[in-house]
């Protein structure tokens, strides 16, 4: 099973970006894509995975890897990527998708087993049902975003014969902290499917 995002200062460096949408982190200046406007789409694996969500989100250029197997990118606001320029309000949020290999096995990892690996204990709301697995957890939220809600989600399903993993960080006390991530991470999902071109003709 491919890494599921959500520790360590790999991950602090690949979302800088977003992050400034929350912490207003001066450091990352640098980083913040100036002049690469937020994406509403980006294929992966060769286009066999379209990443996408809801309207108001977009994806972040900067923090998109397209390496096969290893694909990975944030979705955020639209409006906060975008200084403002671009995008409805909604509510914030930093939600990582990574891409990877589905495993000999093809197994979907299940929310015991995603809250074993980040270590953490899983809180109400988790379940496994319509091809995709849901975890809320406890802690550890605020660890990869700064000032954020230490309650975080995590999600996984197959697609395309790829490995699908997410991972849902909010404000403090933000509504996607709370039970309103499970719907958002089923809604990225219904719109991912949606939209990859494989699964997208199985429909």
């Amino acid at each position: 099973m491919i890494a599921i995002p959500g520790k360590g200062r790999a991950l602090r460096r690949r979302c800088c970006a977003a992050l400034l949408a929350f912490s207003a982190l001066a450091s990352c200046d640098d980083m913040t894509g100036k002049g690469r406007p937020p994406l509403l789409r980006a294929p992966l694996e060769e286009g066999a995975v379209v990443v996408a969500g809801p309207g108001g989100y977009c994806i972040d250029p900067v923090t998109l890897d397209r390496r096969a197997g290893q694909g990975f990118a944030v979705l955020a606001s639209c409006q906060i990527l975008s200084g403002g320029e671009t995008g409805a309000f909604v509510d914030p949020m930093m939600l990582t998708v990574t891409v990877g290999a589905a495993g000999a096995s093809g197994t979907l990892p299940s929310p015991a087993t995603m809250a074993a690996e980040a270590g953490q204990q899983a809180i109400s709301g988790s379940a496994l049902r319509g091809g995709l697995s849901l975890v809320h957890l406890a802690s550890g939220g605020n660890r990869v975003l700064p000032e954020g809600d230490p309650r975080y989600w995590r999600g996984a399903f197959r697609l395309n014969g790829r490995l699908v993993l997410m991972a849902l960080y909010a404000p403090r006390d933000g509504a996607l902290a709370g039970s309103d991530g499970a719907e958002m991470l089923r809604a990225v999902h219904a719109r991912m499917v949606a939209l990859s071109p494989e699964a997208a003709a199985q429909r």
